[in-house]
Formats: structure tokens, sequence, C-alpha cells
């Protein structure tokens, strides 16, 4: 009599077993695939709070200044230190979406210049903005055909002490003061209350070299546009007194009776 071994009498898996086993192991993969590159999505520029701030750009030829508000408003400016004419104050609003951020110029000194000139000569423009830690992405894309043309990284600009962007805001104006740390300012002034119709939307840009001494600042102006509409005292004082608190900043403007109290500025952050 044949006797069976007691490990031939054990059952051999089918192939059926075999192919469903297989398909769940394939399954069970992609399904923690999926959920890998969902817990590590790629970043979306332009989405967070991160982009808000005093953003630079300092290079020997030119200082680029952009400052992005809660308020979707946006100063843009442009110290051209080489060609001083080419120098761009503009002002405006943000319009942020998750593929990108579109600028809309409100005022501007120089239209081919800056931002709005970008908006004039390339119809598909795209921009994104990527932050970075202390830095900011500035990605041009000119044709929207997803290749970056060109890109600038912006480094972020700290508040402290006189040194920042200031504003003073009026009911027919809008005043900015920009004190940099390396010696240089700026003052933009843009009229809120311009008739298009009438006049050139021009938004005032005054720039130049100031030293800070104990409680005033020595004015030394390089470049001016357009000088018939130039900045208040700043054209023709050469000193400026002012008196700082934790968010205000006041300037005292001497006048002929030498009383620099007689005429004040007073400017937030």
């Amino acid at each position: 009599m044949f006797i069976m071994s007691r490990t031939s009498q054990r059952k051999t898996p089918s192939l059926n077993t075999i192919k469903n086993f297989v398909l769940l192991l394939a399954f069970g993969c992609s399904v923690l695939t999926v959920n890998s590159l969902q817990a590590t999505p790629s970043p979306r520029p332009t989405t967070t709070d991160s982009i808000f701030g005093n953003w630079i750009i300092d290079t020997p030829e030119q200082i680029t200044l952009l400052q992005l508000n809660r308020d979707h408003s946006y100063l843009y400016m442009e110290f051209n230190l080489t060609k001083p004419q080419n120098s761009v104050a503009e002002w405006g609003q943000i319009d942020i979406q998750p593929i990108g951020v579109r600028f809309i110029p409100s005022y501007s000194n120089n239209q081919q210049q800056g931002l709005v000139a970008y908006q004039i000569n390339h119809l598909k423009l795209q921009i994104m903005l990527t932050p970075q830690r202390q830095q900011l992405a500035f990605t041009i894309d000119t044709n929207a055909d997803s290749v970056a043309d060109e890109q600038y990284q912006y480094h972020i600009y700290p508040s402290q002490s006189v040194y920042g962007v200031w504003h003073e805001l009026s009911r027919f104006m809008l005043s900015s003061l920009v004190l940099l740390d390396n010696g240089y300012y700026a003052v933009v002034q843009i009229n809120l209350h311009q008739d298009p119709q009438a006049n050139p939307h021009y938004t005032h840009l005054q720039w130049g070299r100031f030293e800070r001494q104990q409680n005033q600042l020595f004015i030394e102006p390089i470049f001016d546009n357009p000088p018939q509409q130039s900045v208040s005292q700043f054209d023709t004082m050469t000193s400026v007194f002012y008196h700082l608190t934790r968010q205000q900043l006041a300037l005292s403007f001497a006048v002929e009776d030498d009383n620099v109290n007689a005429h004040q500025r007073r400017f937030r952050r």
C-alpha cells in the first residue's frame, strides 16, 4: 500500500489566490505612494502671509524696494544709481492667486520702467512670488509658457530705528518716506484726487543721500521727478529734525523764523 508523506498532503495555493495577493500588494503600495505625495505637497507660492513686508535688492547699480501690504496694496521703487532718470516709484494693488500674482498699478512716475512696463509690454505676463525664509523669489514668465524668463532674489528689509518705510496719509494725498541704512532716502507723493482726464497720474519721486546725526537728518537730493511737483520741504531744506517713537516718526522743518516746530509731518510704519 502506497502511503503519502505528511508534507505532500499540504494544499498548494491556487493560481487565483496568488493573483489576488499580488493585486492586493500593488494596491497597497499605490495607496502608500499617494498618501506620501499628499503629505508633502509642492509649495504653493503667494498663498501665505509670509510674502507681506519690505523686500530689497541692493546692488552698486540699483536699489529695488518692494513693499507688500496686508491690505493688498504695494509700493515699488527703483533707485537707479547709474541712470537716475530711469528711477521708478509705483503704487497700486496686488491680486494674489494660488497660481501667481498680478500687480495693478494705480500711479507711476515713469511708465517706461518698473512693473507697469511689464504689464504694457507683455500681455501674457505671469509673476510668481515664492517666500524662502528671509528671501522672496520674484519669478517672471513673460509668455505664460511655464518657463521662467527672469528671476530676482529679494531679501527682507527689517524696520529698525528710523530705517524702513513710513507713510503719511491725508485726505488728498499719500506720502511715503523711505530711509535706508546704506545712506539713501526717498520720498514719494501721490495725489489721490488727480483727475486722469485733466492730468496724467504722476507720482512724484525724490531720492538722494542723507546723514543721520543725533536728532537730525541732513538731506542731499540726487533725483527729483517731476521737479515742478517737488515734495514739500525736502527739496529746500538741507536738514530735518526728527522725533522717533515706536510706530511714528515726526519730522520738523525749520522756517524763516527758525522755529523748527512751525511745520511738522507725522509718518507711521
